[in-house]
């Protein structure tokens, strides 16, 4: 239901008193009466004209933390602020000022591109009542909320237009090479996949009930494959955080098209909530009957110890942008979705540029394997069972 505004309210109250004078007014003829009336209609009419009611006080604001103490900052402080260090700072500004999006179609002036890169990555890092809309404009000294929003979207859309030179399937030359590494821990093995919930602050205003997902939080689905590196090398984003994760990747163009990613033999690697299939291998759940339990519980411990990659670039890329524990967007069809996924897709992009300066992180599988559901396969287990016997006997070596 739309929000009343006082000034409104006001008016339909003053409305309802002229209601019952007009009334009394026409019953009793008196002067003083239809004078009562007059008065009241001329303050309805005086209380339209005007915007508003109250006294708008405006937040102080003053960029002189941003012109003359950020420049001060050691990189540690620097980087707590900005979430990235000055070198990389200076890196993605090069990357994105000569974007289009960059030139003023009016005689304003924009704000200079490094603030406005500024203002955009101390809103993606940090998260909770102390990154508001306000508070960013008081902190950096520019216009209300409008203006910040204006400014973030501004330079998401260009971190967007690196996304192809920052985050690209490997090519066949590369998944070779990959497949050298990785031929004497898991065979034939590309990547890691996995689904991670983005929470969102609000509920939503259209359908909000399929973004609410089963730990009471609505969210926005992301889907990720990184490598061994941990880099991010194929996103999906989008879907509401009520859809479980099988669906999501059965939707997504690698679920689709898997062999136009994965060649001679190569597959992923996900966790059991994903169906086994020629492209797919997931740890063994348990009413499996491959070998004993032992070895099982064996198997699963050895392939988790490499599938944890990804939980790993979930959690530092979460730990380096806050936003991402809780997105601070008003999500509709016409406008918030797509806004709120540009903003996940732009911390991917980002996280890509600067994982080489991030502080390794070792991550327990947090994966969320409901063990058990039944088996889940696409065709038949054969590549799973050769791993499983290939796993098994190098265990048995050791």
């Amino acid at each position: 239901m739309p929000k009343i505004s006082q000034k409104r309210r006001y008016i339909n109250d003053l409305c309802q008193i002229a209601s019952t004078e007009l009334i009394w007014s026409t019953n009793s003829n008196t002067r003083d009466g239809w004078q009562e009336f007059d008065d009241i209609v001329d303050e309805i009419l005086l209380t339209e004209a005007i915007r508003y009611i109250v006294p708008r006080n405006p937040v102080p604001k003053s960029d002189q933390w941003y012109r003359n103490v950020l420049p001060d900052y050691n990189d540690d402080l620097f980087r707590k602020f900005l979430r990235v260090s000055r070198l990389n700072f200076g890196r993605i500004l090069l990357m994105i000022q000569d974007h289009h999006v960059f030139r003023s179609n009016s005689s304003k002036k924009q704000t200079p591109v490094d603030k406005q890169l500024a203002i955009t990555l101390y809103k993606l890092g940090n998260d909770g009542s102390s990154n508001s809309i306000h508070n960013v404009a008081a902190v950096f000294g520019i216009g209300g909320g409008g203006s910040v929003m204006l400014i973030i979207e501004r330079v998401l859309k260009a971190i967007l237009s690196l996304e192809h030179n920052y985050i690209r399937w490997p090519d066949e030359n590369e998944r070779a090479n990959i497949e050298l590494f990785m031929g004497d821990k898991l065979p034939k093995c590309i990547g890691y996949i996995d689904g991670s919930h983005i929470p969102l602050d609000e509920a939503q205003l259209d359908d909000p009930e399929s973004y609410f997902t089963r730990k009471q939080r609505y969210a926005i689905h992301l889907q990720a494959v990184c490598d061994n590196d941990r880099i991010i090398r194929n996103i999906f984003i989008g879907y509401p955080g009520s859809v479980h994760d099988a669906r999501v990747y059965s939707n997504s163009e690698i679920g689709i098209r898997p062999e136009s990613f994965l060649t001679n033999g190569q597959w992923i690697a996900g966790d059991s909530v994903y169906a086994v299939s020629d492209f797919m291998i997931t740890p063994f759940r348990n009413n499996a009957t491959a070998g004993t339990a032992s070895q099982r519980r064996a198997f699963n411990k050895y392939f988790s110890k490499y599938r944890v990659n990804i939980e790993c670039v979930f959690g530092i890329m979460k730990e380096t942008f806050g936003s991402l524990k809780g997105l601070r967007i008003r999500v509709d069809k016409q406008r918030g979705h797509k806004l709120a996924c540009d903003w996940i897709m732009a911390c991917c992009i980002l996280y890509n540029i600067i994982k080489p300066t991030l502080p390794a992180i070792i991550v327990e599988d947090l994966g969320e394997e409901d063990h058990e559901m039944p088996e889940a396969t696409r065709g038949n287990d054969r590549k799973r069972i050769g791993l499983f016997n290939f796993i098994t006997g190098k265990l048995a070596l050791q």
